[in-house]
């Protein structure tokens, strides 16, 4: 008998994992969600018939299930050729040129990378396997001292000044923050090989955006809108969930939401309010704020531009300075033809980290483009993200993550999304294809979190998704 399985939050973390366990044969599945719409923080915004995405935008290389279910829904990609930096000295270079510098910089970059990539796959190997406190990290000590310091103080002391050079806009621009602040485990977990083929080759999107893919997926699911949970009940064999629209019995609950916000309607017993990062001192919420505007006399050269010196410099991250943006609304033949006689529409990234409020990162948002010499026209939508929580060093290095591994399936409980592995939907989707498989484990009656179940689902996912390019 199917397990009757519930998922509260309907973002790629609660999508993907009802998908995932569909496609094991779990057909008893209901995702609890309070908005009125479903994606979370993927959020394709229509204007003027055209597209234009506020939250996830790129498709790495690597992304295999994803991809697999976008050919299932006929998404396309759209390859954004003209990605470019400005640099601290206030040159503007292609990114790769960028990253790897002269041609005769290519066999040192090679070089760095290759030995990146040894080191990163003694770090995956760990993450795999739960992440156990006393494992040697690649430096003689334990990988949970090494994973805890800042990214950038971990590349430094490899003399990875290239892999340091792409980290600045796959961390910085992305939200992630400034490489000697984000913890090593972050920036190990998201910067994979496929990640740096992906930077040195072509970065794509969805060119309808990444909504229609969650929208595909929902209509395949029984995903209830508007439910907002306002209180769980533990039974011996199970859970009753209180919404505002009625109750749901389950014998099995995800939470794939902020668990800050989940602690307000479930009752975590005290187990697993020390295993799972509930309070701002072990976890911290990031904030990221995306705005779509219409400018005069912007970049029309290039798809994307971010800025070396802000997302590097702290003040200027707390400050809220545009720390990247992106020319956006042309990557349908389609729009390509709408945009020649449609307004210049961009949008552009801050971190909301100083706690300012929307008016007021809109004001720097406006200086920082007349310093450029643009003038906003028109503000069309503004969008603040509660976005890449990161547990803080001294709870890595006291053993965080491998507690909270080692406490999914507890009383049939499991929790997903961005909290047990990073913020992107890659790392999310597998992330959760691993978890599923515990699950499977769990129905069968076996335990899901010991450390021969953990190595069991490690040889069977071990190297996979770094080496799928494709």
């Amino acid at each position: 008998m199917s397990p009757r399985i519930g998922i509260i939050g309907a973002g790629p973390g609660g999508l993907s994992l009802a998908r995932l366990l569909t496609e094991k044969g779990f057909a008893d599945i209901t995702v609890i969600e309070r908005a009125d719409r479903v994606g979370g923080k993927c959020f394709t915004l229509q204007h003027n018939g055209i597209g234009h995405e506020l939250g996830a935008c790129y498709i790495p290389l690597g992304y295999t299930t994803v991809k697999r279910w976008m050919k299932k829904a006929d998404i396309g990609l759209f390859a954004v050729e003209k990605q470019r930096i400005s640099t601290a000295m206030g040159d503007v270079l292609d990114f790769k040129d960028y990253v790897i510098g002269s041609k005769a910089g290519i066999f040192d970059a090679l070089t760095q990378i290759r030995r990146y990539v040894a080191d990163w796959r003694v770090f995956h190997n760990w993450d795999l396997h739960g992440a156990p406190s006393d494992a040697a990290g690649t430096a003689g000590r334990r990988m949970v001292d090494e994973v805890a310091e800042p990214f950038g103080r971990w590349l430094a002391e490899r003399g990875l000044d290239v892999v340091t050079r792409l980290a600045v806009r796959s961390m910085g621009t992305m939200g992630y923050g400034s490489l000697d602040a984000v913890p090593a485990l972050y920036g190990l977990r998201w910067n994979t090989p496929a990640l740096f083929a992906t930077g040195l080759i072509k970065v794509k999107e969805p060119t309808p955006g990444w909504l229609p893919l969650w929208n595909y997926l929902t209509a395949q699911l029984d995903v209830r809108l508007e439910h907002t949970v306002v209180g769980v009940d533990r039974r011996e064999a199970g859970y009753v969930v209180h919404t505002n629209q009625g109750d749901f019995e389950f014998d099995h609950l995800v939470i794939s939401t902020p668990l800050d916000e989940a602690t307000g309607w479930f009752p975590f017993d005290e187990t697993e309010r020390q295993a799972y990062p509930i309070d701002s001192e072990t976890l911290r919420w990031r904030a990221y704020v995306t705005t779509l505007v219409d400018v005069k006399g912007w970049f029309h050269d290039m798809d994307t531009i971010c800025w070396e010196d802000r997302v590097q410099d702290r003040v200027a991250i707390f400050r809220g300075q545009v720390a990247g943006a992106r020319r956006t609304g042309d990557k349908t033949p389609v729009a390509r033809a709408r945009s020649q006689t449609r307004p210049d529409l961009y949008v552009c990234y801050q971190y909301g980290d100083g706690g300012q409020s929307d008016a007021e990162l809109l004001g720097q948002l406006e200086t920082d483009l007349l310093d450029d010499g643009a003038v906003v026209n028109e503000v069309l939508r503004q969008c603040r993200w509660k976005y890449s929580p990161q547990l803080q060093s001294e709870a890595i290095r006291d053993g965080a993550v491998e507690k909270m591994e080692r406490c999914q399936g507890r009383r049939n409980l499991w929790i997903t999304g961005a909290t047990t592995s990073h913020e992107t939907v890659g790392n999310i989707v597998d992330s959760n294809t691993r978890l599923v498989e515990r699950m499977v484990m769990s129905f069968a009656g076996n335990e899901p979190s010991s450390p021969t179940a953990l190595a069991a689902v490690a040889d069977q996912y071990h190297y996979r998704y770094q080496l799928a390019l494709k």
